[in-house]
C-alpha cells in the first residue's frame, strides 16, 4: 500500500478532499457490498482534475484476488455469469465506430475472452492478457499471455488494443499507457472504456451514489478534463471520444427514488422514452463511461 501525497498524473500538491468516509471493499458472495473498517480519503487535483484514492493497493491488480473480492470468485464460470452480457454490450457499441475486419486484436485484462470470442470470426489474430486462471480456457481459441513479460518476448504488435474497464484500477497509469503504446503497430489504435466521474448519477444522486461507487479497487476516477490531460501527457492523440451510458434511465430513476442499489428496477418510462433519454445523456457526455479511441 502506498500513500499518494501528490497527484499521480501531474504531480501537483494542490488538491481538495472530496471524500473522507468508508468505501466499498468488495462484495460478500459477489452480491452484498462490504466496506472498509476505517474512513478513506479521496482527493481531487486542482490542476488536472483527477480524482484519486489516498491509498493505492497494488495487490488488487492481480485478477485472481480482485475478482474473488468483487465478483465472488475468480473462475471462468463466474466470469461468464457476472460479465458476459456487459462485455457483449460494450463490444457491440464499440463496433459502431471502428472495424475489426482482418485486424490483429489484443485485449488487456481479457478475462475468459468473451469479447475475443465475439471478434474472432472476422479478425486476423486475437490475443489476450490476464491471470493464468483463465489460461486453459482462452488458449482454446486465442493466443494467451499471463504476464507483460511474456507478451514483450513474443515481439507481437497489434492493430487494435482493447482496454475496457481497466485503466482506473492501475497502480502506475503512466507506465501502463507506455506499455500499451509499445504494443501498437504503426497505424494502430487503443480503445479504452473508462468510467466517467462526472456522470449523471453523481449530479442526480450525490452521496447515495458515491457511497457505493467509491471502492478500494479504483485508484483513479477520471472525467473528460483529466483524461484529456493524461493522454496529452502520454503523447497519445485522441481520435474519438464517445459517451456510453451502460444502464437504463429506469435504473437511474430507481436509484434516485430508493437512494441505493437494488435489483428490482421500476418501470417509470417506456422503452422508447428510456432509450431517447439515454442517448441524450451520452450526447452530453454525462454517461456512466466513456469510450476513448487514441493513437500514437
Amino acid at each position: 500500500m502506498i500513500f499518494k501525497k501528490k497527484c499521480p498524473i501531474c504531480s501537483s500538491k494542490k488538491r481538495i478532499i472530496v471524500w473522507n468516509n468508508k468505501i466499498r471493499s468488495g462484495n460478500a458472495n459477489g452480491l452484498k457490498s462490504k466496506f472498509t473498517r476505517l474512513n478513506e480519503k479521496i482527493f481531487q487535483c486542482l490542476n488536472c482534475n483527477l480524482v484519486y484514492l489516498e491509498k493505492f493497493r497494488s495487490g488488487l491488480l492481480d485478477n485472481s484476488i480482485f475478482r474473488k473480492e468483487f465478483d465472488g470468485e475468480a473462475s471462468v464460470k463466474k466470469y461468464y455469469q457476472f460479465n458476459k452480457p456487459r462485455e457483449i454490450n460494450k463490444i457491440k457499441f464499440i463496433k459502431k465506430f471502428i472495424s475489426f475486419k482482418n485486424k490483429k486484436v489484443f485485449e488487456s485484462n481479457c478475462g475468459a475472452a468473451v469479447i475475443l470470442d465475439h471478434l474472432k470470426p472476422f479478425t486476423k489474430l486475437t490475443a489476450g492478457l490476464d491471470h493464468e486462471v483463465y489460461s486453459n480456457h482462452v488458449k482454446k481459441k486465442h493466443l494467451f499471455f499471463s504476464s507483460k513479460k511474456d507478451l514483450n518476448e513474443s515481439k507481437l504488435n497489434f492493430d487494435i488494443i482493447l482496454s475496457l474497464g481497466e485503466i482506473e484500477h492501475q497502480f502506475n497509469v503512466i507506465n501502463f499507457l507506455s506499455f500499451l503504446k509499445s504494443k501498437l503497430s504503426k497505424k494502430g489504435i487503443i480503445v479504452f472504456r473508462i468510467p466517467n466521474y462526472d456522470n449523471i448519477y453523481k449530479y442526480m444522486i450525490g452521496v447515495d451514489f458515491f457511497k457505493f461507487d467509491y471502492r478500494i479497487s479504483h485508484n483513479y476516477y477520471f472525467n473528460e478534463k483529466s483524461l484529456n490531460y493524461l493522454f496529452k501527457k502520454c503523447k497519445l492523440k485522441i481520435v474519438k471520444k464517445i459517451g456510453i451510458q451502460e444502464y437504463s434511465t429506469n435504473h437511474l430513476l430507481t436509484y434516485a427514488e430508493t437512494g441505493k442499489r437494488v435489483k428490482k428496477i421500476y418501470k417509470f418510462l417506456t422503452k422508447n422514452r428510456d432509450l431517447f433519454i439515454k442517448k441524450n445523456i451520452e450526447k452530453n457526455m454525462l454517461s456512466t463511461s466513456f469510450i476513448y479511441i487514441v493513437k500514437n
